[in-house]
């Protein structure tokens, strides 16, 4: 017959409890055992290159999982390196795996740094800038990654203006960045420094460090602490010219002074002369029409632009014109005398016909007429046409002349032909007589039907006492004397 079965002898719990402990204590100290690695453990690549990855492991089926194009690039027996052909993801985070002791698989992930050197780094144009004056400088980095590895510096000459950093920036895709600085205030001795902005991409240690300079530019800062001065006259004639300057001092850098003269609306045009910080625009006034202009002078000088002004008044005065209607003419004959403006004139011309002692007649009208009755008196006699207008305080006059010829028949008196003459037997003497008349008469003188010389010395006989008849004729008459001469 069969033995029957025999029942174990049951183990007591806490022996069970310390085998599984024991057993769970081995498993894990068989699971630590397992390695899961990936190298460069902080990758570094630039965007569009290739990678090379080794994933190693004490396990089996060792594996790359990554959305990237990949080639195997080499195995051994606890190792696979993966190329990755071309990175063109920002921050791709590839996938090592491998199978341990027929367990769940173990994995280990990498973040892999991107990088794009700085396409472009550019400063903005630089203001021309007042001394004392605050400005900025900006400059712009274009198409780089990651910004957060990125510092952008911008120096003046050797003299660092402005750092910024970009520690917190965490999109890591390529992209552009705009620097401003703070404000600056502008000092003289800046001028012609340069400008310079400097974009640094540092990667280090895993990966490069890469430098890149902008363009450099120069500052330019301008002094203009006064107003320009004009310096014309007040006041200028209807279609004359007169010269006008606009003048400013203190000026850096001078050269660069630009100036523009208008008058009456118009540019005109003007030529600069520059004497040390001072410099000076010039040019010819002309106006054709009467009245209250504007001259002005603007000056720039950089962002800096400075005006002057003046008022003059242009003025229209033109000659006037005398007209005597008959001045040539007899005696007692009725004479008018017209005093002309023709033109247009300024406001307050004051119109004055007058001769050399007194004036005769005035107005504020185009033109005066004066008449008179021709005497003798009046032969020779001149007449004046004057307009007078006031401007700026002072009196400006235009004037024409002419004279009055009066013709008149001879005339002999006393003090022009004596009728007494005494002369010495001997003497030398001038027999004198003459006649007032117009045209200027011929005066003959007769003692018995003989004519004596007239104005020349001769010297006196016997024969020079008697009676002269004398007579003085012109076209318009005449007029007869006669003389005793006497021997004493």
């Amino acid at each position: 017959m069969p033995r029957p079965l025999r029942a174990m002898p049951r183990l007591p719990a806490a022996l069970l409890l310390l085998a599984s402990a024991a057993c769970s204590a081995a498993q894990g100290a068989q699971q630590e055992d397992y390695y899961l690695r990936i190298w460069p453990e902080k990758p570094v690549v630039k965007y569009g290159d290739s990678m090379v990855l080794n994933c190693s492991s004490n396990c089996v089926n060792i594996g790359l999982e990554t959305s990237l194009q990949t080639v195997a690039a080499g195995t051994g027996p606890t190792w696979k390196a993966f190329n990755l052909t071309s990175v063109t993801e920002w921050e791709p985070k590839p996938l090592c795996f491998a199978t341990c002791g027929g367990t769940e698989p173990k994995y280990q992930r990498i973040t892999t740094t991107v990088y794009r050197a700085p396409e472009r780094v550019v400063l903005d144009p630089l203001p021309e800038v007042e001394v004392g004056k605050e400005y900025n400088v900006t400059c712009r980095v274009f198409n780089v990654a990651p910004i957060r590895n990125l510092t952008v510096t911008l120096y003046q000459g050797e003299r660092r203006l402005y750092v910024e950093t970009f520690e917190d920036h965490r999109n890591p895709e390529a992209g552009s960045v705009v620097v401003t600085s703070n404000s600056i205030t502008a000092q003289q001795n800046d001028h012609g420094e340069e400008v310079t902005c400097r974009a640094v991409l540092d990667l280090r240690p895993e990966g490069p460090f890469l430098e890149m300079d902008s363009l450099s530019k120069s500052l330019e800062t301008v002094v203009f602490p006064m107003d320009p001065y004009l310096q014309t006259l007040g006041s200028v004639e209807i279609n004359t010219s007169m010269p006008v300057e606009c003048e400013v001092s203190g000026l850096f850098p001078v050269q660069k002074a630009a100036f523009q003269l208008f008058f009456a609306g118009e540019r005109l045009n003007s030529s600069n002369h520059i004497s040390g910080h001072k410099v000076s625009a010039q040019a010819q006034v002309t106006s054709i029409s009467a009245g209250e202009h504007q001259l002005i002078c603007i000056v720039s000088l950089g962002p800096v632009t400075k005006t002057a002004e003046s008022t003059v008044n242009v003025y229209s005065l033109p000659k006037p014109t005398l007209h005597i209607d008959h001045p040539q003419i007899p005696v007692n004959t009725n004479v008018s005398v017209m005093c002309r403006s023709d033109g247009s004139k300024s406001p307050g011309v004051v119109m004055r016909i007058s001769d050399t002692k007194e004036i005769l007649l005035s107005g504020d009208g185009p033109s005066l007429q004066y008449s008179l009755t021709a005497q003798e008196e009046d032969n020779g006699r001149q007449f004046m046409c004057k307009v007078e207008l006031k401007v700026d305080g002072h009196s400006v006059v235009k004037e024409t002349a002419a004279n009055l010829t009066v013709f008149y028949a001879p005339q002999m008196s006393d003090s022009s032909c004596p009728d007494k003459l005494t002369w010495k037997d001997g003497s030398e003497e001038t027999f004198i007589c003459s006649a007032s008349g117009n045209p200027p008469p011929t005066v003959e003188c007769r003692k018995d039907e003989v004519s004596y010389n007239i104005g020349i010395q001769q010297q006196v006989t016997k024969e020079h006492g008697g009676i002269y008849h004398c007579n003085a004729t012109n076209a318009y008459g005449f007029d007869l004397t006669s003389l005793t001469s006497l021997e004493s």
